[in-house]
């Protein structure tokens, strides 16, 4: 999934109001935005479709409304005295996601925030170090070879040599975006957890699902891992009710999963209600709306028409969260309805790529 901005802020109030995008018509369009009180402008799904929403409604609920990325001018904000606290990445996690956000080996969409230049591992690594200190205790070789462990896209990019250094066409995000880009990374969880409580307060019930695939492992490392996911499940996600299959590929149709539950793994399993199944009886029952949460997609499924069938005969879920914080910190709540209607949203269902650690 390309992760790459599309859109600034102030190309989004542009978008809004009709109107080109000069800085004039930005600073004017700004002010009028001031001027209409406690709202800020956000977008849901698509970046390209800005709406104006109450900013008590944005910290309601800032999974869905999400604020675009903007430029931080530092030094006025010395000069002003409101220079911010900076936020640092915390986790690897984070950092693969700041890299993928600045370093692109292909053309942006948007290059308005994004210059070509030619770089070297050794330069992103000293530009990381500036903004956490997850490799405070690593060297520039162990900083490539890690980059290369994870797959980073950036590695993609055309190589050249220069007196012996090897470097990389890339498109690099202007580095006055830097701070807003991390602020927005490392408040993922958070954010995502204030969605779901506003959920909460409208009355919706929060129902989680951790699947493992079948494999050869002993019974009590299955169940050690199915555990952590559940855990996972109740303390990231507010899960009154889990349920749980304890061994079902990802591409198996959910009425086929769990039709014989014979290996006690989920008697020995707490705070969960039962299996697949159970779930199915359940969701036809449920008189409450529900938000439907797993940990990565595959941990759902991995077939898009599933997703649509599970829905379409399950009329009480109304959102779908998925969370990969601990891989990709990455956190997305769905409305149902956009899922069987946006073939592209749909789409994040469609594949499995390597396989996520759902107990971490």
């Amino acid at each position: 999934m390309n992760t790459t901005r599309n859109v600034t802020r102030n190309q989004a109030i542009c978008m809004f109001f009709y109107v080109d995008y000069t800085d004039e018509n930005v600073m004017n369009y700004k002010k009028k935005i001031e001027d209409f009180g406690d709202v800020e402008i956000c977008y849901n799904v698509d970046e390209k479709q800005p709406v104006l929403v109450s900013k008590q409604r944005i910290r309601g609920d800032p999974i869905s409304y999400r604020k675009y990325l903007e430029c931080i001018d530092s030094s006025l904000e010395q000069s002003q005295s409101k220079k911010r606290q900076r936020i640092e990445l915390q986790t690897e996690a984070q950092v693969v996601q700041f890299i993928k956000e600045v370093y692109c080996y292909e053309e942006p969409m948007n290059l308005e925030i994004y210059t070509k230049q030619t770089v070297s591992t050794r330069n992103i690594y000293e530009t990381i170090n500036k903004y956490t200190a997850v490799f405070e205790k690593r060297t520039p070789q162990s900083f490539a070879t890690w980059c290369k462990n994870k797959r980073l896209p950036f590695l993609n990019g055309k190589e050249t040599r220069q007196d012996g250094i090897r470097s990389r066409e890339l498109y690099i995000m202007e580095d006055i975006y830097y701070d807003d880009l991390i602020d927005s990374i490392c408040n993922y969880l958070p954010n995502y957890q204030e969605s779901l409580k506003n959920l909460l307060d409208k009355g919706y019930e929060i129902v989680g699902y951790a699947r493992k695939s079948p494999a050869n492992d002993n019974i009590d490392n299955r169940t050690k891992l199915l555990q952590a996911m559940v855990n996972n499940l109740q303390e990231r996600s507010f899960a009154s009710r889990i349920y749980v299959s304890t061994s079902s590929y990802s591409s198996t149709p959910f009425f086929e999963r769990d039709l014989k539950n014979d290996d006690g793994i989920i008697d020995k399993l707490s705070q969960v209600t039962g299996s697949t199944q159970d779930m199915l009886v359940y969701l036809k029952s449920v008189k409450r709306d529900v938000c439907l949460v797993s940990v990565d997609f595959a941990g759902l499924t991995t077939r898009t028409h599933d997703i649509v069938q599970l829905i379409e005969t399950n009329p009480a879920i109304k959102k779908i969260a998925i969370e990969t914080f601990t891989v990709a910190n990455e956190l997305f709540l769905f409305d149902s309805e956009s899922l069987t209607t946006d073939a592209e949203l749909l789409e994040k269902f469609n594949c499995r790529k390597k396989s996520v650690q759902r107990s971490k």
